[in-house]
């Protein structure tokens, strides 16, 4: 019972601590280098979903970056600090009717997903012109482990799930010929030299626009 008590007594104190090495961390890194190398994707874009928006401190970043960008989150969780407009989804069906954006930004998002080409498929239905995902990848099993501390004590604070569905690269491959999408250019990355965690950067649209070189206004 004594030990009961001391578990509930002390979780959010990890909890917080947990989110504060979040926040010094890992979200310092993707907050200072992530924005920049998106915004290329976005110059040609105005109205964008931002998928699993979170707090929207990424969105607002780039918003500034690009002033003409418009952008709007969905997640499943709304949090009260959101630096933009969030609606809440049950993370499968986006709430919005065909074509509805420019571009759609998944940051983080897909890995988290226990059906992540079903989550693709809406990125794509709803966006006019492309999705831009920003996830990990691997290729060791010491690759993988990291990847698995770090979405633990990146995201266990705030309640957020963790199915841990990192994928190798061939693996994206598959998704993407699953979920009918098209990938136009792909990036992989590490924040700094310290980072030893394995980042991409995907652009992808409808196979059937890329096969026709299509393109809507």
């Amino acid at each position: 019972m004594n030990s009961d008590r001391t578990t509930r007594s002390t979780r959010p104190i990890f909890q917080r601590v947990l989110a504060a090495w979040d926040r010094w961390m890992s979200a310092r890194s993707r907050m200072r280098y992530l924005p920049l190398r998106l915004t290329p994707h976005l110059a040609d874009v105005g109205t964008v979903l931002d998928c699993g928006s979170g707090n929207g401190e990424i969105a607002q970043r780039l918003m500034a970056l690009v002033p003409k960008l418009s952008l709007v989150g969905v997640d499943v969780h709304r949090q009260p600090d959101a630096r933009i407009p969030v609606r809440c989804f049950d993370g499968r069906r986006l709430p919005y009717p065909d074509k509805s954006f420019d571009a759609v930004t998944m940051i983080d998002v897909l890995h988290h997903s226990d059906d992540p080409g079903e989550l693709l498929r809406e990125a794509l239905r709803v966006s006019r012109r492309k999705v831009i995902i920003k996830d990990h990848y691997w290729i060791t099993s010491w690759d993988r482990m990291l990847l698995t501390v770090s979405d633990y004590l990146g995201n266990r604070a705030y309640g957020i799930a963790l199915p841990y569905n990192f994928l190798r690269l061939e693996e994206w491959s598959v998704l993407f010929h699953d979920a009918e999408a098209q990938p136009t250019s792909m990036e992989t990355f590490h924040y700094s030299a310290w980072d030893r965690v394995k980042q991409v950067v995907f652009v992808a649209e409808p196979q059937a626009r890329a096969a026709a070189g299509q393109t809507d206004p």
